[in-house]
């Protein structure tokens, strides 16, 4: 009876890992906005999807690090699948005007590296205000080493219609 216990213990495990190691792991990296003034902060996070390895920050020359390496986690497991989800942000000030670029951050995992590409940001003078002037949110996804999607979208603003009762 010990013996089936135990075995039965030791299959459960197999089957947890065998879930575990057959997702495939992704690099993203998001930006709040790509045009920016140069009084201005940018927020740039850099998302691991079931990505465990060591994460190597991007060269930040042309910004001022103003807060970071902020980080979050999640792990969940519902219904027998399991993610997990590591977040490194940074929020930067630039520090001359004109087109800056944000290093490529790297993960190195057991099987791969991989490697961002960098991210052009644009700086606008500060006597250059105007409010016409419109920023996107990017956001750059690298599945395997070689392979981006750019799923960049304009910031659209939500407006809620109330309605009396």
């Amino acid at each position: 009876m010990k013996e089936l216990r135990l075995m039965c213990f030791f299959v459960i495990c197999i089957c947890f890992l065998t879930i575990v190691s057959g997702q495939k792991g992704s690099l993203s990296v998001k930006v709040d906005k790509d045009t920016l003034y140069q009084d201005e902060v940018i927020k740039v996070e850099f998302l691991l999807d079931n990505l465990s390895g060591n994460f190597i920050a991007p060269d930040f020359n042309g910004f001022r690090l103003v807060s970071g390496p902020n980080t979050s986690s999640s792990f969940s497991m519902i219904n027998g699948v399991v993610t997990q989800k590591k977040a490194y942000s940074y929020v930067l000030m630039p520090e001359a005007t004109g087109d800056q670029q944000i290093g490529e951050a790297i993960v190195s995992t057991d099987e791969d590296k991989l490697i961002t590409d960098p991210v052009s940001v644009y700086v606008l003078s500060t006597d250059k205000l105007s409010p016409s002037s419109k920023s996107r949110q990017r956001v750059y996804k690298y599945d395997t080493p070689g392979m981006t999607k750019d799923t960049s979208t304009k910031a659209p603003i939500k407006k809620r219609v109330l309605k009396k009762i």
